[in-house]
């Protein structure tokens, strides 16, 4: 016997089969054999712990590769970190490894030594020997032979619900009779391999029926998030169960689950902690808990980020805001990009006690019904950030939003704004060191022109935000202005055509247009020039004059009108808040810079943050 064959967990296949824990048992191959049947392969291991032999071990195909590498040969000593056991149909017990751990190798198959005094069920029969088992003997040494039982327990690193059983002991019931309680399991547990089980949950978050149309045809879908005290998982319904399961399915409500199909989760538009989702089907079954056993599920669980802290969130991740809505802005509405269609939103300018505020979009029917006059406290659960402007934030398909809900962060809130948030002074998302960049903030790093064009600078996934004290000294007339679509946020170049002006994005055709600004310019300071891009405001802001006036002068051919324009603004000095990012033009790698904003220089100001830097270089 080698040392690995020591280490074997003796006892392991009959603890399993009745039904107890076993923390990471030690096994050994004796031999595998591929299932036959469609779709991808699946291995069937057959392995003793030393005393007993089980055949009916299934590898999960994300391991397949050990089998295919030739890594888990007969005699190989494994330690099975993570499984799961099915019952059949045919009352026969599954395990199914997960994730193992390689040990070595140990003895070979046919000279393994059974401790005698260990065995003590009937010796495994040659007519049940497994058949196509690689590389057995006709004669190989007789351990017994342990199947499962039916009261064994699901192995998980997570502690079982309280007051639930997760045992199989009583069998499963046909679709029509209802859902077995009994049979109750946290939600952290679940994977594909199980295919017996119920969970019980809140739902925390529920879209509307949203519906597709592509070459593969039509359908239509909603999605809710189901929560207990152990995690939460994504569940979707597609086409029939749309209309079955909609109405019964209630924000805040707690629910039985059965019989959904688990596949791993979409991150693209699954933005739950779990590694799994779940698919209803017709054979699924839901239902509502009565009030004793949703007493049991825990409320809807917030991990709230303040404000101030967003910038410390990745682009497109998703978090828990809590905030009162400083300011609502009206509805607007825009054309969808893939699905051509009008589309309402609406901005509304959230703050904490944090000092900052954040914009927050919402969309469609929220947007619509949404009144802010009395500025309440919202909680946006599972709400999108963005880095558009510094950071933003935009509610999905899959956000919660409560308007003035029950909890202490709320009312912390309210009494907060009530007795001296409302007169504050907030600070706004700029820049990449976080709030205060913009306007009056003045926090956004500062640079020389020189150190915008040192390696590194922009090469990152996101903007460099920075400041510079500098002067104009070219601008291109010629392409400072376009004519683009009247619509309200549309701002898409249009295309004069039989005396109308087309718009691509609207798909609409309209008698006029208005003009809008997109300006390069060439800035200097005392170390290098950048040339930059200022859209509409921006550009406004140093010409002194707006788009629509200056568009006037041109179409009225008053070029001395438009010379004085653009020579007064030259060799101003302005402070510039602007980002900065490496982009691909032409197979080249050239530095882009967008003015965000423009402040008019403060020599007090300019004059300190020189001495600043002097003394920070003296030695």
């Amino acid at each position: 016997m080698s040392d690995l064959d020591s280490m074997l967990s003796r006892g392991s296949v009959r603890a399993l089969s009745n039904g107890e824990d076993y923390q990471n048992p030690v096994l050994k191959v004796l031999g595998h054999r591929k299932v036959p049947g469609g779709g991808q392969d699946r291995y069937r291991l057959f392995v003793t712990d030393g005393v007993e032999q089980h055949s009916y071990m299934l590898l999960g195909t994300q391991l397949n590769y050990l089998i295919e590498n030739g890594e888990l040969l007969p005699g190989t000593v494994l330690r099975l970190t993570k499984y799961v056991i099915n019952k059949t149909k045919a009352d026969k017990q599954i395990l199914i490894g997960i994730s193992l751990e390689i040990l070595g190798m140990g003895s070979e198959p046919d000279q393994f030594l059974i401790e005698p005094e260990a065995s003590t069920q009937k010796p495994l029969a040659d007519s049940n020997r497994p058949a196509g088992f690689a590389t057995l003997q006709e004669t190989p040494p007789r351990p017994t032979h342990s199947g499962f039982s039916s009261g064994a327990n699901f192995i998980s690193q997570t502690p079982p619900h309280s007051g639930r059983s997760f045992g199989g002991g009583s069998s499963d019931q046909s679709a029509g009779s209802g859902i077995d309680t009994s049979r109750v399991r946290p939600i952290s547990s679940l994977n594909p391999y199980q295919n017996k089980w119920t969970v019980c949950g809140r739902v925390t978050q529920k879209s509307q029926v949203r519906t597709w149309s592509n070459s593969r045809g039509e359908g239509k879908l909603f999605s809710f998030v189901l929560t207990d005290d152990s995690s939460e998982i994504r569940v979707t319904a597609f086409r029939d169960e749309v209309d079955k399961y909609f109405d019964l399915v209630e924000l805040g409500r707690a629910m039985y689950i059965s019989r959904g199909q688990l596949k791993a989760a979409n991150k693209q538009f699954n933005n739950t902690q779990n590694e799994y989702e779940m698919v209803l089907s017709s054979e699924s079954q839901l239902q509502q808990c009565d009030d004793a056993d949703a007493a049991a599920v825990p409320e809807m669980k917030f991990n709230f980020v303040p404000i101030a802290q967003l910038d410390t969130v990745e682009p497109n991740k998703f978090v828990d805001v809590c905030g009162v809505v400083h300011e609502t802005h009206d509805v607007q509405t825009i054309v969808g990009k893939t699905s051509n269609r009008e589309i309402a939103k609406r901005d509304l300018t959230l703050v904490d006690s944090s000092g900052c505020s954040v914009r927050c979009t919402l969309w469609g029917d929220e947007a619509v019904k949404f009144n802010g006059e009395k500025k309440p406290v919202v909680a946006v659960k599972g709400a999108k950030v963005s880095d558009f402007g510094g950071r933003s934030l935009s509610s999905t398909t899959n956000s919660c939003f409560l308007i003035n809900p029950s909890m202490p962060e709320a009312d912390r809130l309210r009494g907060w704004y009530h007795m001296e948030g409302q007169q504050m002074q907030f600070d706004t998302f700029r820049g990449d060191g976080g709030a205060g960049g913009g306007p009056g903030g003045g926090s956004a790093v500062y640079r020389n022109l020189k150190d915008c064009k040192a390696g590194g600078f922009g090469t990152g996934d996101k903007f460099e935000y920075f400041s510079c004290l500098a002067c104009i000294i070219h601008m291109k007339r010629e392409t400072c202005l376009y004519q683009a679509c009247p619509k309200p946020d549309c701002n898409k170049k249009v295309i004069e055509f039989n005396g109308e002006y087309r718009c691509e994005k609207c798909q609409s055709s309209y008698p006029n247009f208005t003009w809008r600004f997109l300006l390069q310019a060439n800035l200097a300071d005392h170390t290098d020039n950048q040339w930059v891009t200022c859209f509409q405001d921006t550009a406004e802001k140093l010409l002194g004059v707006t788009a629509q006036q200056l568009g006037q002068m041109r179409s009225d051919g008053d070029d001395k009108g438009q010379t004085g324009v653009f020579e007064k603004a030259l060799f101003q000095h302005h402070l510039f808040t602007m980002r900065a990012k490496m982009e691909n033009f032409q197979d080249e790698m050239r530095l882009r810079v967008v003015v965000q904003d423009v402040k008019q220089m403060n020599f007090a100001e300019a004059g300190r943050l020189l001495v600043s830097q002097i003394e920070a270089m003296a030695v």
